[in-house]
């Protein structure tokens, strides 16, 4: 480890934007959904709601959350990066949930690109889901989307 790693690498600990477990649940969804690099009115109002419908969310004004994280999400550059790093901090029981919703997000216009198809492996990866879980979601979301 070199002289800069040592102290960046506190550093990074440190600022960490997303060790709450809501943060990191509603970063990982926005990363996904940011993933192809278009995020319309539509699927913020969609993220919203949906976070709102979870037991985690209550008493979180969720828009004020989107207005404070989307734009450390946006400055992170790459999304692997945010997933990687809010990953952990996710409940080990939310994490097949939260893969669920990313896949529908991703499939909720009918095609998942190739960004998007990166992004939910790479999520699938961090927050530790087996490939049978994660190809049983896919299967289920992706029909639940079709036509």
């Amino acid at each position: 480890m070199g002289l800069f790693d040592k102290v960046f690498s506190s550093n990074a600990v440190q600022t960490n934007p997303f060790t709450d477990p809501r943060e990191a649940f509603f970063a990982v969804l926005y990363a996904c959904m940011s993933a192809d690099g278009n995020v319309d009115d539509e699927e913020i109002n969609a993220l919203v709601a949906l976070t709102q419908q979870k037991a985690l969310f209550r008493g979180v004004n969720v828009l004020d959350m989107y207005r404070r994280l989307a734009p450390k999400v946006l400055a992170l550059g790459a999304r692997k990066e945010t997933v990687t790093l809010a990953a952990p901090h996710v409940p080990v029981d939310l994490r097949a949930t939260l893969f669920a919703n990313c896949v529908d997000f991703a499939a909720s216009d009918g095609i998942v690109g190739t960004a998007e198809q990166v992004i939910l492996e790479q999520i699938a990866q961090a927050l530790g889901l087996d490939e049978q879980e994660s190809t049983n979601i896919l299967g289920v979301i992706l029909l639940k989307n079709k036509g």
